[in-house]
């Protein structure tokens, strides 16, 4: 054996009691340390979780919003409140009122008891006549045909032959202003060949005459018979009087021409309070 073959035998050799030497140690300081207590840790052993897996929701597409309708406001009603019973006030009951003569009684030539008369008179005898417009004076009598009386004495207006005549009868009387009247009155008529306008006539402000008169009108001769004639209903004025009016004219100026008049009635109602 080689001196260099000696010597590496001899490092090795005090490298290996180096290390005896090192781990002698160790183990004689392993024995003298107190004991090392290993505390075994608790593991809480949890189930486990299931992951729910994300799902794909579809985004909706976005739609008009609809307008809506504006809410009614509701408006409280009233109460409503019964209605008192009305009391029916009774109307006035029409009456007449009483005229002067209204009957026709106690008549004699051209004179009315009760009543006045005028006339449009524009022919005299020996004067121009024409047929149409020429009018003579009327002559004023009670019926003297039992046929032509109406009830018991009948005033009657006529004048000569081939002539016509145009007349008015009338009177006023007393009435409450406010009073709503009317007149009527019984005709009757005789004519040879045509008709005669008669006419019943009312002014409710009491003026003189008939002028303004509201009036009522038939058309008859003898084959109508007898006929009632009523005014127009008016209501009395602030004079507080009433005119009532007879009227006749024939349409032609026939042989024989005659207005029959009676029962004269004016009815009033008193105003209403």
């Amino acid at each position: 054996m080689t001196r260099i073959q000696k010597i590496v035998l001899i490092v090795f050799a005090v490298i290996d009691l180096v290390v005896i030497g090192a781990l002698g140690v160790i183990v004689v300081r392993g024995i003298q340390s107190p004991p090392v207590v290993v505390t075994p840790i608790a593991f809480e052993i949890l189930p486990p979780t299931l992951t729910s897996i994300p799902t794909w929701t579809p985004t909706p597409g976005s739609s008009p919003t609809p307008t809506l309708l504006p809410q009614l406001t509701r408006t409280p009603r009233p109460t409503r409140t019964a209605l008192p019973t009305p009391t029916e006030t009774p109307l006035p009951t029409p009456g007449p009122v009483e005229l002067v003569n209204g009957e026709f009684d106690l008549l004699m030539p051209n004179r009315i008891p009760g009543w006045e008369w005028y006339a449009d008179v524009n022919y005299r005898p020996g004067g121009d006549y024409d047929p149409q417009y020429s009018f003579a004076e009327p002559m004023f009598s009670a019926a003297d045909d039992p046929v032509r009386r109406i009830n018991g004495s009948t005033l009657k207006i006529e004048t000569v032959r081939w002539l016509k005549f145009r007349a008015w009868v009338h009177q006023t009387v007393s009435v409450t202003t406010g009073s709503t009247v009317y007149f009527q009155v019984k005709a009757n008529a005789f004519s040879s060949i045509d008709n005669l306008v008669l006419r019943a006539g009312i002014d409710p402000n009491g003026n003189s005459g008939c002028d303004r008169a509201r009036w009522g009108e038939v058309q008859i001769n003898q084959d109508d018979g007898i006929v009632t004639i009523s005014t127009p209903r008016l209501t009395v004025g602030e004079a507080g009087r009433v005119t009532v009016c007879l009227y006749a004219e024939p349409l032609y100026p026939d042989t024989n021409n005659a207005a029959f008049f009676d029962q004269a009635v004016l009815i009033a109602s008193p105003p209403q309070p």
